[in-house]
């Protein structure tokens, strides 16, 4: 029987960012059993993957460290690496579907299958990235008014189209530690799930704004039980805020940070109602465990690429500064200036079912959508042109003839549009 592979080697935001293309792949060939390669942190996270069927763990400090043995000398790393993949126990696949533009990736792709869908399609060193490919290049360069959701567009560098029923993750038989346990299996609560941290240092909310909102949750939430989630990088900013509470607050305050498996937050947030922070991979997490999400997208976090996938999820886009058709004031370094003040009422209000409440300046509120071409974001009732015109670029870029060797020809979808 032959088999069929994805490579997805980022990180944990871009794995769940890939369920949708997994999705579609089971559906389009379900006769043709589907692996995935990932990073190896992630792993007992892919597990959970009901339309995979084996996951393999991808090293990548150890490639990193045979790339770089004897000097970077080619001989002895070929024979390291050859090493390194028989020791994986890899099949041999008829197709391996890459979803990364990464010389790792590609090279990966080829050793492990007998055609390549995505990029790399022509060879290790080609230099022509496919039409999807290539967009998604593109919109990470110059952003513009770009509509296409980065979850359907890894659907369209696989050759499918989004998965007609949005894909969710459910862990079963995990046990946690007693005392969160206790708390989280309570079916007395409506869990509210806060993202605490961020991969990216400037994609972090202040502990000051986190302990204002969590205040005004358990003030204005009778049965709301605030849960912080994070890694084990933000113990001490957790600790600090619980420090920061009343004590009276505790009792309503469940600290999973650096507590739990990926698994066991995936446990827990599948008891989540809700699921707030910023562009961050927990965040995303706890919408494919079935929460629904309120972000908060600051500095370089755009909800057209990367919000929450579904339909009910909300994001406050900030726009420092200016005009709400403009995407924002963007430093040298690619980084807007930081919010000065955060929507933490609006917020609740939201999560108490008022979404007509007046805006907080500076920030704009989009709710997601669906249709045949996956997802989208609309900041009001009105369909503006650029959502209008993804049926034409899925279309372009999907049809055989798609140009490879140039955006040109979706470019002008990028620009000049509102975003």
């Amino acid at each position: 029987m032959s088999r069929s592979l994805l490579l997805q080697l980022a990180r944990l935001g871009d794995l769940i960012q890939s369920l949708p293309a997994i999705s579609s792949l089971h559906s389009s060939f379900p006769d043709r059993p589907l692996d995935l390669v990932c990073a190896a942190p992630l792993a007992s996270m892919a597990q959970l993957f009901s339309d995979i069927q084996r996951v393999y763990p991808w090293d990548g400090e150890r490639w990193h460290s045979l790339a770089n043995m004897d000097g970077g000398a080619p001989e002895p790393f070929v024979v390291a690496a050859e090493q390194y993949v028989d020791d994986c126990a890899f099949p041999r696949y008829s197709v391996a579907y890459n979803l990364n533009n990464h010389p790792r990736s590609v090279l990966a792709s080829h050793v492990l299958s007998d055609q390549v869908v995505g990029a790399g399609d022509l060879g290790p060193l080609h230099p022509s990235l496919p039409p999807w490919v290539a967009y998604l290049r593109q919109v990470a360069g110059d952003r513009g008014a770009n509509r296409i959701h980065l979850a359907d567009a890894f659907c369209g560098v696989c050759g499918v189209n989004p998965p007609s029923v949005v894909p969710t993750i459910r862990a079963t038989h995990v046990d946690l530690p007693n005392d969160l346990a206790c708390m989280v299996d309570e079916g007395s609560w409506n869990g509210i799930g806060i993202v605490l941290g961020a991969g990216d240092r400037d994609r972090r909310v202040p502990l000051a704004t986190w302990r204002q909102f969590i205040e005004v949750c358990i003030d204005q939430l009778p049965h709301g039980l605030c849960v912080l989630i994070g890694g084990p990088g933000e113990r001490e900013a957790a600790l600090a805020l619980e420090d920061q509470l009343p004590p009276s607050y505790l009792s309503r305050l469940l600290n999973c940070v650096g507590r739990t498996s990926l698994p066991q937050l995936a446990h827990v947030l599948n008891r989540c109602q809700w699921v707030v922070g910023s562009d961050t991979g927990p965040l995303h997490l706890g919408v494919a465990c079935g929460a629904r999400a309120i972000g908060w997208y600051f500095s370089r976090a755009r909800v057209h690429e990367t919000g929450p996938y579904g339909v009910g999820h909300y994001v406050w886009q900030f726009r420092p500064g200016v005009n709400s058709k403009t995407l924002g004031a963007f430093d040298l370094n690619g980084s807007a200036p930081p919010p000065g003040s955060w929507p933490v009422q609006e917020t609740l209000q939201l999560i108490q079912g008022q979404d007509e409440s007046a805006h907080p300046s500076e920030w704009e509120l989009w709710k997601s959508h669906r249709d045949v071409w996956g997802m989208f974001y609309m900041n009001g009732e009105q369909l503006d042109s650029a959502v209008a015109q993804r049926k034409n670029i899925w279309e372009q870029l999907s049809a055989p003839s798609a140009n490879r060797d140039s955006t040109v020809g979706f470019r002008s979808h990028l620009t000049g549009c509102s975003s």
